[in-house]
């Protein structure tokens, strides 16, 4: 290498150095300006009982049942009575969608002999299921289920096997939103009066 070429080289470096040094105030800076926090007064409290599941979807006049339509899961919104149950929801999901539904293509992946309780073993939104589920399945029954109860998960327990507790996002590769209001806790068994 020539003593040209190495001052070239020198210069470049020196070149680059400088304008990193030059930039790097400007790179490291976000260019949001710090500001003072701003006290607006207490939090607002929430007044009143939490809203129960039958209570939030009889008001709107209809709640979701989710089935398949075009390989995607997707709820399907039916009529409810100011006192629709648990037992009205899960009814509905066990027997698929109507003919009408039927031919707007809605689809169930859940098997025709599929038999569920409400709390099993005693716990809040938990099931008991007469068979196992394949994935399309579970995410449909568990997300028609979550979306009644309003809570963070609900239980599966197949036969006499251990309970399982999935969240409706556990069960799909989709986002599915789920209500915001209801009992977030965590399910604790019922009193059985012993």
């Amino acid at each position: 290498m020539t003593a040209d070429v190495r001052a070239k080289r020198r210069s470049a470096v020196a070149l680059g150095a400088l304008l990193a040094a030059l930039m790097l105030p400007t790179a490291a800076a976000c260019g949001i300006q710090p500001t003072g926090i701003t006290v607006l007064g207490q939090a607002p409290a929430a007044v009143g009982a939490a809203v129960q599941p039958s209570q939030a979807f009889g008001s709107s006049g209809q709640f979701p049942v989710f089935f398949y339509l075009n390989d995607r899961l997707t709820p399907l919104y039916l009529p409810a009575k100011a006192d629709t149950t648990e037992q009205d929801v899960l009814d509905a999901l066990l027997n698929g969608p109507s003919k009408t539904a039927a031919a707007k293509g809605f689809v169930s992946a859940l098997p025709a002999t599929l038999t569920a309780s409400i709390q099993a073993d005693g716990l809040r939104y938990a099931y008991k299921l007469n068979l196992p589920l394949t994935a399309h399945a579970k995410a449909q029954f568990v997300c028609t289920m979550q979306y009644y109860d309003q809570t963070l998960s609900v239980g599966l327990q197949v036969g006499d096997s251990s309970m399982t507790w999935l969240g409706c996002s556990d069960t799909t590769g989709q986002y599915i939103p789920m209500p915001v209001t209801g009992d977030f806790s965590v399910p604790a068994a019922t009193n059985s009066g012993q």
